[in-house]
């Protein structure tokens, strides 16, 4: 259903820019500035093993060699959680289990010699991410876009992670929020570690100050048509996209396809607003290139994004953008139901830590409060906000964003940073 609301939405806004669009002698110079977004995508400890797409609409002036480099830090906090899959259940048993809270289920399983089949995850600390990108756009029709991702875990102690370490989020909920509202005090700070085990007992680790890969992510835009007139530009593309697996977590090719327009108003003679929007779908198990360890079983994954963004220029002709994107995925495990307190899970049972477990050594005083927010950051669908400050001069880009789930919590991430510059090389050649 989704994704036939998207393709509505698109064929839509192309008849409607071709039905009120002038022609290109009625054309007045617009501030169409540069739109390449690549860190508009959650740094999730499993995701990052998936595909991600970039926010891109080829550039008004292209130039054809174009390098990016994208440094992002957030914050995971996701405390240890089984995740329970009853087997041979009877008819009443599946109808007395929709009446049992997820957490009370374990209980139940085994007062009723159940058999199951478990998965386990935790994840915390600070996640890194470097990406190196190089972007080429020709004929002003084809743009390609390769990724190279280089991933770091660690406590968050540093002062470059402040703003995304648990010390701050803590700082922050005591003053402006509810007091410890994730239970991280409960548990040191600045430990770091994530581990998924599945269900057949394979095992993934990542320790304090592992570096890691993920992916090589290539995508190959194809520009469809673009429409000008004295009242607004309107650009449409098509777009390919392939992941390769630098990994034994997910070691999986995963191609995907998109779909999106841009659109740009003039607000004066040096201002504008932007509206883009886009969507996708990829196939997440389309050929598998070796072992893993099944954190990823929904295979076709959408992805829509949407943006607004306010564009200023000085008298200097530099560009200051203020935007504000929605990032929507699909979850990456099977087994949810819809529900915004992200409590509903088809027959799952869910054990969380409580008081006097030991989680990595340390015990555990009393019941982690949100620890139901550890399997809704693989079951359930991802909603971010990013809020964007962007600054060019003179074919130098310089973008901020910060990241924060308002609307749907599940802390995968929590709070994430991003910083990318883009440059030209080679100039315009």
């Amino acid at each position: 259903m989704r994704e036939c609301f998207f393709i509505l939405v698109f064929l839509l806004t192309c008849f409607f820019a071709q039905s009120f669009a002038q022609n290109n002698d009625d054309f007045t110079d617009l501030l169409q500035v540069p739109f390449f977004y690549p860190e508009i995508n959650p740094e999730s400890a499993i995701g990052i093993y998936s595909l991600d797409l970039p926010f891109y609409f080829p550039d008004a002036d292209p130039k054809k060699h174009q390098l990016s480099v994208s440094y992002t830090m957030a914050n995971t906090w996701h405390p240890r959680a089984r995740f329970l899959y009853p087997q041979h259940l009877t008819v009443d048993q599946r109808e007395e289990l929709t009446e049992i809270p997820m957490t009370v289920r374990p209980e139940y399983f085994e007062v009723m010699r159940i058999e199951t089949r478990d998965k386990a995850f935790h994840s915390d600390g600070v996640i890194q991410h470097l990406k190196l990108t190089y972007l080429n756009t020709w004929t002003s029709k084809h743009s390609l876009i390769v990724n190279l991702n280089l991933h770091q875990l660690v406590g968050g102690k540093s002062i470059l992670n402040y703003l995304v370490s648990d010390n701050f989020i803590e700082t922050f909920h005591s003053n402006f929020a509810v007091e410890d509202n994730y239970g991280r005090r409960l548990y040191p700070f600045n430990r770091a570690s994530i581990q998924y085990t599945d269900e057949e007992g394979n095992t993934f680790r990542k320790n304090k100050g592992d570096f890691f890969t993920s992916v090589v992510d290539a995508h190959y835009y194809r520009q469809l048509f673009t429409l000008k007139s004295s009242n607004f530009h309107f650009d449409s593309q098509l777009g390919g996209h392939l992941s390769i697996p630098f990994n034994h977590v997910h070691p999986y090719l995963i191609p995907g396809i998109s779909a999106g327009f841009r659109m740009d108003f003039p607000l004066g003679e040096q201002s504008s607003f932007t509206y883009a929007l886009d969507g996708g779908i990829t196939d997440q198990l389309f050929a598998k290139m070796g072992s893993d360890v099944r954190v990823i079983d929904w295979r076709y994954r959408k992805h829509g994004r949407t943006f607004f963004g306010l564009n200023l220029m000085s008298k200097k002709k530099n560009t200051t953008v203020i935007g504000l994107a929605v990032n929507y995925q699909d979850p990456l495990l099977k087994g949810y139901y819809f529900t915004w307190d992200q409590t509903g899970y088809h027959e799952i049972g869910i054990d969380v830590l409580r008081e006097g477990d030991v989680w990595e050594g340390e015990p555990i005083s009393q019941e982690f409060y949100l620890s139901k927010l550890t399997p809704a950051a693989l079951y359930y669908f991802s909603l971010k906000t990013y809020f964007i400050f962007g600054f060019h001069k003179n074919g130098h880009e310089f973008n901020i964003y910060c990241g924060e789930d308002l609307f749907s919590v599940n802390n995968a991430p929590d709070i994430q940073f991003s910083f990318q510059y883009r440059f030209s090389p080679f100039g315009k050649k």
